[in-house]
Protein backbone atom coordinates (compact mmCIF):
# COMPACT_ATOMS: atom_id res chain seq x y z
CA UNK A 1 0.00 0.00 0.00
CA UNK A 2 2.81 1.94 0.46
CA UNK A 3 4.58 2.31 -2.41
CA UNK A 4 1.05 2.53 -4.40
CA UNK A 5 0.26 5.65 -2.60
CA UNK A 6 3.89 7.29 -3.31
CA UNK A 7 3.42 6.10 -6.82
CA UNK A 8 0.19 7.99 -7.18
CA UNK A 9 1.12 11.40 -5.63
CA UNK A 10 4.47 11.26 -8.23
CA UNK A 11 1.71 11.28 -11.07
CA UNK A 12 -0.24 14.10 -9.59
CA UNK A 13 2.41 16.10 -9.06
CA UNK A 14 3.73 15.74 -12.94
CA UNK A 15 0.16 16.56 -14.28
CA UNK A 16 0.21 20.18 -12.45
CA UNK A 17 3.80 20.87 -13.20
CA UNK A 18 3.46 20.08 -16.98
CA UNK A 19 0.28 22.13 -16.82
CA UNK A 20 1.67 24.71 -15.29
CA UNK A 21 4.51 25.16 -17.28
CA UNK A 22 1.98 25.11 -20.89
CA UNK A 23 0.35 27.61 -19.60
CA UNK A 24 3.20 30.00 -19.23
CA UNK A 25 3.71 32.75 -21.79
CA UNK A 26 7.01 31.79 -22.81
CA UNK A 27 6.43 28.38 -24.15
CA UNK A 28 3.03 29.69 -25.82
CA UNK A 29 5.01 32.26 -27.59
CA UNK A 30 7.77 29.55 -28.93
CA UNK A 31 5.37 27.29 -29.90
CA UNK A 32 2.31 29.87 -31.41
CA UNK A 33 3.53 31.16 -34.71
CA UNK A 34 0.69 33.54 -34.59
CA UNK A 35 1.98 34.67 -30.94
CA UNK A 36 3.09 38.45 -31.06
CA UNK A 37 6.64 38.95 -30.80
CA UNK A 38 7.57 41.40 -27.89
CA UNK A 39 9.95 43.73 -28.81
CA UNK A 40 11.35 46.62 -27.18
CA UNK A 41 9.92 50.22 -28.01
CA UNK A 42 12.76 52.79 -28.94
CA UNK A 43 12.16 54.94 -25.47
CA UNK A 44 13.28 52.03 -23.85
CA UNK A 45 16.10 51.60 -25.72
CA UNK A 46 17.54 54.93 -24.92
CA UNK A 47 16.75 54.84 -21.41
CA UNK A 48 18.92 51.43 -21.25
CA UNK A 49 21.68 53.23 -23.26
CA UNK A 50 21.79 55.88 -20.59
CA UNK A 51 21.64 54.13 -17.63
CA UNK A 52 24.69 51.93 -18.70
CA UNK A 53 28.27 53.88 -18.59
CA UNK A 54 30.79 53.81 -21.17
CA UNK A 55 34.14 53.35 -20.45
CA UNK A 56 36.62 55.76 -22.30
CA UNK A 57 40.28 54.32 -23.81
CA UNK A 58 42.89 54.67 -21.78
CA UNK A 59 45.40 57.31 -23.90
CA UNK A 60 48.83 56.41 -23.91
CA UNK A 61 51.57 58.32 -23.86
CA UNK A 62 54.15 58.58 -26.33
CA UNK A 63 57.82 57.33 -24.69
CA UNK A 64 61.15 58.79 -25.92
CA UNK A 65 63.37 56.10 -27.33
CA UNK A 66 66.71 56.33 -26.47
CA UNK A 67 70.58 54.99 -27.35
CA UNK A 68 70.27 51.17 -28.39
CA UNK A 69 66.30 51.78 -27.99
CA UNK A 70 66.10 53.93 -30.79
CA UNK A 71 68.58 51.71 -32.73
CA UNK A 72 66.39 48.17 -31.88
CA UNK A 73 63.36 50.49 -33.57
CA UNK A 74 64.49 51.42 -36.21
CA UNK A 75 65.83 48.44 -36.99
CA UNK A 76 62.67 46.56 -36.24
CA UNK A 77 60.74 48.85 -38.93
CA UNK A 78 63.23 48.07 -41.35
CA UNK A 79 62.63 44.42 -41.13
CA UNK A 80 58.81 44.93 -41.30
CA UNK A 81 58.76 47.29 -44.02
CA UNK A 82 61.37 45.25 -46.25
CA UNK A 83 62.55 42.37 -47.75
CA UNK A 84 65.18 39.96 -46.85
CA UNK A 85 67.19 41.57 -49.86
CA UNK A 86 66.26 45.12 -48.92
CA UNK A 87 67.15 44.63 -45.18
CA UNK A 88 70.53 42.31 -46.01
CA UNK A 89 72.07 45.14 -48.20
CA UNK A 90 70.81 48.15 -45.73
CA UNK A 91 73.84 49.63 -44.18
CA UNK A 92 74.62 49.28 -40.48
CA UNK A 93 73.02 51.16 -37.65
CA UNK A 94 75.28 53.64 -35.79
CA UNK A 95 76.77 52.16 -32.06
CA UNK A 96 75.01 53.95 -29.25
CA UNK A 97 76.48 56.84 -28.23
CA UNK A 98 78.04 56.48 -24.84
CA UNK A 99 77.30 57.95 -21.77
CA UNK A 100 80.08 57.43 -18.87
CA UNK A 101 84.06 58.50 -20.36
CA UNK A 102 87.19 57.89 -18.18
CA UNK A 103 90.22 60.24 -19.55
CA UNK A 104 93.15 59.07 -18.24
CA UNK A 105 96.14 61.24 -19.07
CA UNK A 106 99.52 59.47 -18.17
CA UNK A 107 101.10 62.81 -18.76
CA UNK A 108 99.61 64.12 -15.24
CA UNK A 109 98.61 60.88 -13.93
CA UNK A 110 95.18 61.76 -13.45
CA UNK A 111 92.08 60.33 -14.53
CA UNK A 112 88.91 62.51 -15.02
CA UNK A 113 85.44 60.72 -15.22
CA UNK A 114 82.83 62.39 -16.81
CA UNK A 115 79.43 61.90 -18.07
CA UNK A 116 76.96 63.91 -19.85
CA UNK A 117 75.70 66.01 -17.06
CA UNK A 118 79.70 67.17 -17.08
CA UNK A 119 82.86 65.96 -14.74
CA UNK A 120 81.67 63.58 -12.36
CA UNK A 121 85.94 62.85 -10.70
CA UNK A 122 89.38 63.55 -10.82
CA UNK A 123 91.32 60.90 -9.40
CA UNK A 124 95.40 60.28 -9.28
CA UNK A 125 96.76 57.42 -10.66
CA UNK A 126 99.61 55.00 -11.11
CA UNK A 127 100.51 53.74 -14.77
CA UNK A 128 103.53 51.88 -15.93
CA UNK A 129 106.59 52.59 -14.64
CA UNK A 130 110.11 51.76 -15.86
CA UNK A 131 110.60 48.84 -18.13
CA UNK A 132 106.61 48.50 -18.59
CA UNK A 133 103.65 50.16 -20.84
CA UNK A 134 100.34 51.20 -20.36
CA UNK A 135 98.48 50.61 -23.90
CA UNK A 136 97.39 54.04 -25.65
CA UNK A 137 94.13 54.17 -27.01
CA UNK A 138 90.42 54.24 -27.08
CA UNK A 139 88.78 50.76 -25.16
CA UNK A 140 85.54 50.10 -24.07
CA UNK A 141 85.48 47.42 -20.57
CA UNK A 142 85.66 44.06 -21.84
CA UNK A 143 85.00 43.07 -17.96
CA UNK A 144 84.86 43.37 -14.59
CA UNK A 145 85.56 41.58 -11.11
CA UNK A 146 85.37 42.91 -7.96
CA UNK A 147 87.99 40.63 -6.83
CA UNK A 148 91.14 39.81 -9.24
CA UNK A 149 94.29 38.13 -7.97
CA UNK A 150 97.45 38.44 -10.60
CA UNK A 151 97.96 35.20 -12.13
CA UNK A 152 101.27 36.84 -14.07
CA UNK A 153 102.76 38.99 -10.89
CA UNK A 154 102.65 36.75 -7.82
CA UNK A 155 98.94 36.64 -7.07
CA UNK A 156 98.86 40.16 -6.72
CA UNK A 157 95.32 41.57 -5.12
CA UNK A 158 93.62 43.71 -7.74
CA UNK A 159 90.01 45.00 -6.23
CA UNK A 160 87.43 46.34 -8.70
CA UNK A 161 88.81 45.48 -11.70
CA UNK A 162 87.77 47.30 -15.01
CA UNK A 163 89.58 45.42 -17.71
CA UNK A 164 89.97 47.36 -21.04
CA UNK A 165 92.64 45.74 -22.95
CA UNK A 166 93.76 41.97 -22.66
CA UNK A 167 95.17 42.13 -19.11
CA UNK A 168 95.30 45.63 -18.49
CA UNK A 169 92.84 46.77 -15.99
CA UNK A 170 91.95 50.22 -13.73
CA UNK A 171 91.74 48.73 -9.95
CA UNK A 172 92.46 49.68 -6.76
CA UNK A 173 95.19 49.54 -4.77
CA UNK A 174 97.05 49.97 -0.92
CA UNK A 175 100.00 51.86 -2.40
CA UNK A 176 98.27 54.63 -1.85
CA UNK A 177 101.40 56.69 -1.44
CA UNK A 178 103.03 56.48 -4.85
CA UNK A 179 99.75 57.41 -6.23
CA UNK A 180 100.51 60.20 -9.07
CA UNK A 181 103.45 58.91 -9.98
CA UNK A 182 104.37 55.82 -12.91
CA UNK A 183 104.66 52.68 -10.51
CA UNK A 184 102.55 49.84 -11.70
CA UNK A 185 103.54 47.03 -14.04
CA UNK A 186 101.26 48.63 -16.72
CA UNK A 187 97.60 48.66 -15.34
CA UNK A 188 96.22 51.70 -14.09
CA UNK A 189 96.07 51.93 -9.92
CA UNK A 190 93.44 54.12 -7.87
CA UNK A 191 92.85 54.43 -4.44
CA UNK A 192 90.64 51.44 -3.30
CA UNK A 193 87.66 53.61 -2.28
CA UNK A 194 87.67 55.68 -6.02
CA UNK A 195 88.27 52.29 -7.99
CA UNK A 196 84.90 51.04 -6.29
CA UNK A 197 83.17 54.19 -7.62
CA UNK A 198 84.60 53.26 -11.05
CA UNK A 199 83.24 50.12 -10.76
CA UNK A 200 79.79 50.95 -10.11
CA UNK A 201 79.27 53.69 -12.16
CA UNK A 202 80.89 51.17 -14.93
CA UNK A 203 78.27 47.82 -14.21
CA UNK A 204 75.70 51.01 -14.13
CA UNK A 205 75.60 52.43 -17.28
CA UNK A 206 77.09 49.34 -18.95
CA UNK A 207 80.49 48.07 -20.34
CA UNK A 208 79.01 49.14 -24.01
CA UNK A 209 77.69 52.88 -23.11
CA UNK A 210 81.24 53.49 -21.37
CA UNK A 211 84.31 55.00 -23.44
CA UNK A 212 87.95 54.61 -21.83
CA UNK A 213 90.33 56.94 -23.40
CA UNK A 214 94.31 56.96 -22.58
CA UNK A 215 96.61 59.45 -23.77
CA UNK A 216 99.70 61.60 -23.06
CA UNK A 217 103.09 60.19 -22.27
CA UNK A 218 104.16 59.46 -18.72
CA UNK A 219 106.97 60.74 -17.37
CA UNK A 220 110.65 59.33 -16.86
CA UNK A 221 110.63 57.15 -14.07
CA UNK A 222 113.09 54.46 -12.46
CA UNK A 223 112.76 50.69 -13.42
CA UNK A 224 109.76 48.76 -11.63
CA UNK A 225 111.36 46.14 -9.48
CA UNK A 226 109.46 42.87 -9.32
CA UNK A 227 109.14 41.55 -5.77
CA UNK A 228 109.42 37.66 -6.26
CA UNK A 229 109.35 35.10 -3.94
CA UNK A 230 112.70 34.41 -2.59
CA UNK A 231 113.91 30.68 -3.19
CA UNK A 232 114.43 28.99 0.45
CA UNK A 233 117.33 26.59 0.21
CA UNK A 234 117.50 23.77 2.07
CA UNK A 235 120.53 22.37 3.53
CA UNK A 236 121.12 19.19 1.28
CA UNK A 237 122.77 15.91 3.53
CA UNK A 238 126.10 15.04 2.64
CA UNK A 239 128.32 11.80 3.68
CA UNK A 240 131.69 12.48 6.21
CA UNK A 241 133.94 9.68 6.48
CA UNK A 242 135.26 9.49 9.57
CA UNK A 243 136.58 5.59 10.89
CA UNK A 244 134.05 4.32 12.90
CA UNK A 245 132.18 7.53 13.53
CA UNK A 246 130.98 8.27 9.61
CA UNK A 247 127.67 9.88 9.48
CA UNK A 248 125.91 12.25 7.65
CA UNK A 249 126.21 15.73 8.45
CA UNK A 250 124.05 18.66 7.24
CA UNK A 251 126.28 21.93 5.62
CA UNK A 252 124.42 25.43 5.52
CA UNK A 253 123.18 26.06 2.23
CA UNK A 254 125.48 28.74 0.41
CA UNK A 255 124.45 32.66 0.48
CA UNK A 256 123.71 34.56 -2.17
CA UNK A 257 125.00 38.18 -2.59
CA UNK A 258 122.06 40.70 -3.81
CA UNK A 259 123.08 44.25 -4.98
CA UNK A 260 121.21 47.21 -3.16
CA UNK A 261 118.84 48.67 -5.49
CA UNK A 262 117.34 51.94 -4.39
CA UNK A 263 113.72 51.70 -5.76
CA UNK A 264 111.30 48.99 -5.07
CA UNK A 265 107.77 48.39 -6.74
CA UNK A 266 104.31 46.98 -6.07
CA UNK A 267 101.88 45.06 -7.70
Amino acid sequence: MGFFRVLCAAIVAGFFVTSAVAESPLVLAATDSSAPVLQPSVSELDSLSTDVSVIAPIEEEAVELKGHQAADATLMAAVEMGTAEEVAQAAPLAPPEPTLFADIDLTTQRLTLTDKAGVLYKWKISSAGGGYVTPVGIYKPQWTERMHYSKQYYNSPMPYSVFFHKGYAVHGTSAVGRLGRPASHGCVRLRTANAKKFYNLVNKHGKGLTKITVRGTPPSSPMVRDHRPRRRYQASPSYQPFGFFSAYSYQPPRRRRYRRRRYSSGY
